[in-house]
């Protein structure tokens, strides 16, 4: 039986921190030694900002942040096994980020993430708009009701609702006030296989 015709989801995207990666990432302190109050959105306040100077030392304290999370990246639990199931089940996937490229990159080479299609903040407007995914959509040239984005945070949710993906929610100790936010929320990677009726060997 073919998998993908009687699945409702034709590809699925993923985040990276948090959803494939534990990079450990401090948005916290970031903000701090950014020297921002804690819970601001970072990219987004540099985009309202004139002055370049403090656009690049802003950039500069986050890069660092990302660098650093990649270089001590590890595993989410399961999912390079469910991931090299759904690659043999011929799913197509791909991976949405806020962070910069060289940093995805080098969580990628470094776990040997099997996924080569990369969106970065570099390529689109950054999350929760949905940009990044309709990218992924158009490339694959499968409507975006027919794929689903896994994420572990409010932006991931937001961005799939706005590009009308299903959105699927990787729940941890930290994301229970976003549930409701999420079309299906799964406490194991390994429910992902449920989409596809795929089972461990």
């Amino acid at each position: 039986m073919n998998t993908l015709e009687t699945s409702p989801f034709k590809g699925i995207i993923f985040d990276l921190d948090g959803t494939l990666a534990d990079t450990k990432l401090d948005f916290a302190q970031m903000c701090i030694d950014s020297g921002l109050p804690v819970g601001t959105r970072i990219l987004e306040h540099c985009d309202s900002l004139d002055e370049p100077q403090q656009i690049d030392a802003i950039l500069r304290v986050v890069e660092k942040h990302e660098m650093e999370g990649a270089n001590q990246a590890s595993w989410i639990a399961d999912a390079p096994e469910v991931l090299s199931l759904l690659n043999k089940a011929s799913i197509p996937m791909a991976i949405v980020t806020r962070n910069m490229r060289k940093a995805a990159q080098l969580t990628i080479d470094k776990l040997s993430i099997p996924i080569e299609f990369l969106i970065t903040r570099e390529d689109c407007l950054p999350k929760p708009h949905p940009d990044g995914l309709l990218m992924v959509a158009n490339q694959w040239k499968i409507p975006p009701s027919q794929l689903v984005y896994v994420g572990d945070f409010k932006f991931d949710m937001i961005a799939a609702k706005q590009a009308g993906m299903n959105a699927c929610l990787l729940a941890n100790d930290r994301n229970a006030p976003f549930h409701h936010m999420a079309d299906k929320v799964i406490q194991s990677f390994r429910e992902l296989l449920s989409y596809y009726d795929l089972k461990d060997d």
